[in-house]
C-alpha cells in the first residue's frame, strides 16, 4: 500500500489553464493534464492506493468554488482538503461547511494566498480549525514562483504549529520535508515538534544527507510519504525515498502506516 498526501487536481474546465500557468511560473512540467481523472490514472498506474488532493483558495472570491470542487471529489481513497483565505471574515462559516461535507483537512499556501503563517490575524482562524478538528496542511519552505523566502519559514511555521494546538493533539502537516530548501532551519527549529513532514517535491530539492538527517532528528514516525503531483511524480519521490537506506519499518511508516494512522483518527479508513 502507498498513501500520497500531497497532490493537486483541478476542475476540468479550468485544469488545463492552471497547469499552464503553473508551469510557466515555477519553470516545471507538468506529468498530468492537471484533471482529476488525470490524477487518478498516474497514481493508480504507480501503485498508490489513496492520496490526499491539497486545494488552495487563493482569494475570498474562489474560495467558495474552490471548496465546491473538493467536497464533489471526497470519496473513500479520493481524500480533498479545502482551503478558507486567511483574512476573510467569511473563513469561519466556511470552515463549518467544510467540516460539515465531510472535509477533514485544509491547506494553506502563504505565497499564494500572500500571508505570513505567523500573522497575529490569522490566529483566531487557527482557533476555529483547532475547535473542528481539522487537518492543517501548509505549504513550508520555499516556492521556486516566489523570491520572497520568509512567509513560511521554519520559525514562523512553528508559531503557526502552537497556535493551532500542535502541542496539544491538533494535527498540523508542513509540507516539503518541512521546509523546502530550506533543511538547516528545520533541523534547528521544528525537528522533534508533534507535527508531521510531508516529502512532496524533494527529489532535487533536498540532499540524501539533509533527508536522512531530519528523519533521523524528527523521527521516521512523523514523516508522510507525498510527490506533489502533478509536479512530481510517486515513482520519482518513492525513488529518492527508497535511496536513503531507511529500515523496511521505517519505509512502510513513511508510505504509508503513518497516514493511515492519521486518516484513521479522523475516521477515513484507508483499505
Amino acid at each position: 500500500m502507498i498513501i500520497d498526501f500531497h497532490t493537486h487536481c483541478y476542475p476540468d474546465k479550468i485544469a488545463e489553464k492552471a497547469v499552464a500557468g503553473l508551469s510557466g511560473t515555477g519553470g516545471i512540467r507538468p506529468y498530468t493534464n492537471g484533471t482529476l481523472a488525470g490524477l487518478l490514472d498516474l497514481e493508480r498506474s504507480q501503485g498508490v492506493s489513496a492520496f490526499i488532493v491539497n486545494n488552495i483558495a487563493t482569494d475570498g472570491r474562489r474560495m467558495h468554488n474552490v471548496n465546491d470542487f473538493a467536497i464533489s471529489i471526497n470519496s473513500a481513497n479520493v481524500i480533498a482538503f479545502g482551503s478558507v483565505a486567511p483574512f476573510e471574515e467569511s473563513s469561519f462559516e466556511e470552515l463549518e461547511r467544510l467540516r460539515d461535507n465531510g472535509i477533514i483537512g485544509v491547506k494553506f499556501h502563504p505565497y499564494f494566498q500572500n500571508f505570513y503563517v505567523d500573522d497575529p490575524r490569522v490566529i483566531p482562524l487557527y482557533e476555529k480549525i483547532r475547535e473542528l478538528g481539522l487537518i492543517t496542511l501548509f505549504h513550508a519552505g520555499s516556492d521556486i514562483s516566489f523570491d520572497d523566502v520568509e512567509r513560511a519559514e521554519p520559525k514562523r511555521l512553528k508559531e503557526a504549529a502552537l497556535a493551532l494546538g500542535a502541542d496539544k493533539g491538533s494535527d498540523v502537516i508542513f509540507a516539503h520535508w518541512g521546509a523546502s530548501m530550506q533543511s538547516q532551519k528545520v533541523l534547528d527549529e521544528l525537528c522533534g515538534m508533534p507535527v508531521y513532514f510531508d516529502t512532496a517535491f524533494g527529489l532535487g530539492y533536498i540532499t540524501e544527507a539533509e533527508a536522512k538527517a531530519i528523519i533521523n532528528a524528527h523521527g521516521a514516525d512523523r514523516i508522510l510519504f507525498g510527490s506533489d503531483c502533478p509536479w512530481s511524480t510517486p515513482e520519482r519521490e518513492l525513488g529518492f525515498i527508497r535511496s536513503l537506506g531507511l529500515t523496511d519499518e521505517e519505509f512502510a511508516g513513511i508510505t504509508y502506516k503513518n497516514a493511515k494512522a492519521l486518516l484513521g483518527r479522523h475516521e477515513v479508513d484507508i483499505r
